[in-house]
């Protein structure tokens, strides 16, 4: 055992005397006495306004659980969690082929099978880490809000993180590939459709071409009230709507938001914009019949509605872009995003360092995570300009 391991093990153990000893044997006793290691030894166990370091850090684990179920709020309504490379995903949520025929006493009905509906949905995978990186002098010196700050700073990190890398995946037009690292096996990680010559299904009689996309151009500088006619139009036309049990979500940037305030059927628009419930005043031009839609949905302020669908302005949506998404409930396999964890570790975990007397220093951050698409139909991403042709904002190119 060499000098770092035996000093370790002592302090591991609480060996006190047995630490003084093996620096008296070492240095002799003044000049030991004069390190002062015994005192800093003994200031370690709190911080500078005496809480317990032991017991900060299981309060850090605590806040870590607490993150992970805010974050799946929003993931579990636009997502579906799974822990394998690829998932086959039949791509209709109702109105099937037309497989029955007449029956007749004596025939066999034909063979069928809807092999074509169903596509094999691939997702990435990469573990992301932060370290700690907490000295012993830094812990001795820290207060409690010091020591919380610091990881509240790294849990909104992980935050952002996967919202961006959920968002990337929404915005991207183009399909990529993941390899199964057990197997050597490469699946397709497709986007949402995207004129690949992929032929989406039939839905109440209506049929597509393989040159079907869901990246699309306003043709126009301005936001319309016609843009949104299309998005909740073609997500109806797949079977994405509330007849189905499907919530269609238009996430905007303010900058559209307040071109959308001003829809009305009375201006030549199909429908009314109506403000949510969490709205402080509105005003309309006649009596508002029915109910407002809620507040908040997904743990976003919900602006209003249009339609069937639910508006939310965030900032997070670059400006000149309309981004739609068909929600079919809380982790739903109808949901259109494919979120893919680590089977052991499935959201952010808090690692303790390598010294477990003090399990702050050295400690990390952990999350294991990937996305893909599910459905290719229960998403679509328009860019407001009038150049034909959609290219994705800089903000979310992976």
């Amino acid at each position: 055992m060499n000098l770092t391991t035996q000093k370790r093990a002592l302090l591991a153990a609480g060996d006190v005397r047995g630490l003084l000893a093996l620096n008296r044997s070492l240095y002799g006793g003044a000049t030991m006495m004069a390190r002062g290691y015994n005192a800093h030894a003994d200031l370690m166990r709190t911080t500078a306004d005496g809480r317990d370091l032991d017991a900060l850090f299981e309060e850090a684990r605590a806040a870590v659980d607490i993150a992970n179920q805010q974050q799946q709020n929003f993931l579990s309504l636009f997502s579906y969690q799974v822990t394998s490379p690829v998932v086959s995903v039949l791509q209709t949520v109702g109105g099937g082929s037309d497989i029955f025929e007449q029956a007749s006493e004596y025939g066999v009905p034909q063979g069928s099978r809807i092999k074509h509906d169903v596509l094999d949905m691939g997702a990435t995978f990469r573990w992301y880490d932060a370290a700690w990186k907490a000295t012993w002098r830094y812990l001795a010196d820290a207060t409690e809000a010091e020591i919380v700050a610091n990881a509240s700073a790294i849990i909104n990190a992980d935050e952002e993180k996967v919202f961006k890398e959920v968002m990337s995946t929404v915005f991207r037009h183009t399909n990529r590939s993941v390899t199964d690292d057990r197997t050597n096996t490469t699946y397709n990680v497709f986007a949402f459709a995207n004129g690949d010559g992929w032929v989406p299904p039939k839905y109440a009689g209506q049929s597509f071409a393989g040159t079907h996309t869901h990246f699309r151009t306003t043709g126009a500088n301005t936001i319309n009230s016609g843009d949104l006619d299309e998005i909740v139009d073609d997500f109806k036309s797949h079977g994405y709507s509330q007849e189905n049990g499907t919530q269609i979500v238009i996430f905007v940037n303010a900058s559209e938001g307040n071109v959308i305030n001003g829809f009305r059927v009375a201006n030549g628009a199909r429908a009314d914009f109506i403000p949510s419930s969490g709205q402080r005043f509105f005003a309309t031009d006649g009596d508002l019949v029915g109910q407002q839609v809620p507040a908040t949905f997904a743990g976003f302020p919900v602006k209003g509605s249009y339609d069937e669908a639910i508006i939310i302005e965030s900032a997070r949506i670059p400006a000149g872009y309309v981004t739609a998404l068909a929600s079919g409930g809380a982790l739903a396999n109808s949901n259109p995003i494919m979120f893919r964890v680590h089977p052991k570790f499935p959201g952010l975990t808090l690692v303790q360092g390598n010294r477990g007397d003090y399990p702050l220093i050295d400690s990390y951050w952990s999350h294991g995570f990937g996305t893909g698409i599910r459905h290719r139909l229960a998403g679509m991403v328009m860019q407001v300009t009038s150049n034909p042709s959609y290219t994705p904002p800089a903000l979310y190119v992976a």
